[in-house]
């Protein structure tokens, strides 16, 4: 079968179709032959009761039948209708003048008062019997019994039956082809708003449009409003690719240029040696940093609610092993039932960089706090994260300062100086806020709020 929607639905309503009306169509063919048949009983029985109706018995107890008929078909020759009186011997004491050259045989089974039909032909002709058992009083008080058998030809029957059964196909053929074409329209106006979601993600594609538009049925909005947050994820990583990239080669001119004079010294002093250092370090960190900050990926669209708590287990775990000689006390307040739509890379990153520098300063406790929260001010839900310590923290006028590339608080410390700086980044990729508060350990204390999206 095709890949095409629109195929599909037409020909899973063909088959729909074909299925139903050749199911009606046998229904009332077979409903109609019954009716037929059943009339064609009555008819029978009808001829019978007024055959009953004229037979007699004679004194000497002989049946006595008048010369005509109420129905004139029994006084024709092959007329297709005939009757027969038969004897309890089985011999034939009357037959209607349409019978002549025609037999047929009891039915010795028959009590009195039972009937019964019987299918047969008639020189290949197809029939019906209806045998009926009697018994015939006189008003001497003698009684017979007699077999009474009714025939009557169905070949006019059968030619009526493939005539309804051609007229009954040939309407069911024209109303299925009528519906079949009303369903085909109907699929594909029903599919309309696919191909314009289609036509506007190409306008898109070449220039013409920077989002789908909100036209579509209401099913589909849901998609189209799913696609417009995936562009503006690409266009927004694309972006910040190219602002990165654009960035660090900006950022490396001048590191670069030193270098370049410093190759054409046959000697190199002190100074130039230390020169050389600084500059390689500085590379290094702007490499470091402008890498870590697009691979940043943000909320994303399709992905799955990430539950955090393994990952904050995951990154204590590693630096319990790291800071093992400083035997310090780890606080956990996390609520384990919280999902957050994130990136997982970024929240290694995010928790990894904040909970190193906590351990790092540390005197011996660091506190971990992850809860639900709905900021008042922005009337947004979200999460809340809290990461303290009780070391010495970081001076008021130093915040600004380490928030951004290569600063350090301790320049004696060993450390890129990039770490806050990415978090700071990743805080604003996902639309939150990062913020420095007093109290809990003394210490530094980071509260960041990540807003759901």
């Amino acid at each position: 079968m095709t890949n095409s929607i629109q195929s599909r639905l037409v020909v899973s309503a063909c088959i729909v179709l074909f299925c139903f009306l050749g199911f009606a169509g046998f229904v009332l063919d077979s409903a109609y032959q019954r009716g037929a048949q059943s009339a064609l009983h009555d008819r029978l029985q009808i001829h019978l009761y007024s055959i009953l109706a004229k037979a007699e018995l004679s004194k000497n107890n002989r049946l006595v039948m008048p010369f005509g008929l109420s129905e004139p078909r029994f006084m024709q020759i092959d007329s297709g209708l005939y009757a027969y009186i038969f004897n309890d011997a089985g011999d034939t004491v009357w037959r209607s003048s349409s019978s002549a050259g025609e037999a047929v045989d009891v039915v010795e089974s028959l009590t009195l008062g039972q009937k019964t039909y019987i299918q047969t032909s008639l020189h290949e002709k197809p029939s019906v019997e209806l045998h009926y058992k009697a018994a015939l009083e006189s008003s001497f008080g003698q009684s017979s019994a007699f077999e009474f058998v009714i025939v009557e030809l169905t070949d006019g029957l059968d030619n009526q039956n493939a005539s309804f059964r051609s007229v009954l196909w040939q309407w069911l053929g024209g109303v299925g082809f009528l519906l079949i074409v009303m369903q085909f329209f109907i699929i594909r106006v029903s599919l309309g708003p696919l191909r314009h979601i289609v036509a506007d993600l190409e306008k898109i594609q070449k220039g013409d449009a920077q989002h789908l538009e909100n036209h579509y049925s209401d099913e589909l909005a849901d998609i189209a409003n799913t696609l417009n947050r995936l562009i503006d994820n690409e266009r927004t990583h694309l972006k910040r690719y190219r602002n990165t990239l654009a960035d660090l080669a900006h950022s490396l001119k001048t590191p670069l240029s030193v270098l370049t004079g410093l190759y054409g010294q046959e000697i190199l002093s002190s100074n130039d040696i230390k020169t050389l250092e600084t500059q390689t370090l500085q590379m290094r960190q702007l490499v470091d940093y402008q890498l870590q900050k697009a691979a940043a990926k943000g909320h994303q669209t399709l992905s799955a609610p990430l539950a955090i708590e393994p990952i904050i287990e995951q990154i204590t775990g590693s630096l319990d092993k790291v800071y093992f000689d400083r035997k310090l006390m780890i606080i956990k307040d996390i609520d384990k039932t919280i999902k957050f739509n994130a990136e997982k890379g970024d929240m290694f990153e995010l928790l990894g960089n904040l909970l190193d520098n906590a351990y790092k300063w540390a005197n011996s406790t660091v506190s971990i706090s992850f809860k639900t929260l709905k900021s008042k001010e922005a009337e947004l839900s979200g999460v809340q994260i809290i990461i303290a310590d009780d070391g010495p923290g970081i001076p008021n006028n130093k915040l600004d300062a380490v928030l951004q590339r290569g600063v350090r608080a301790d320049e004696t410390t060993h450390g890129h100086g990039i770490g806050l700086a990415v978090v700071n980044e990743l805080v604003s990729l996902y639309g939150g806020s990062l913020e420095s508060s007093d109290g809990l350990l003394s210490g530094q204390v980071w509260v960041i709020f990540l807003p759901s999206r």
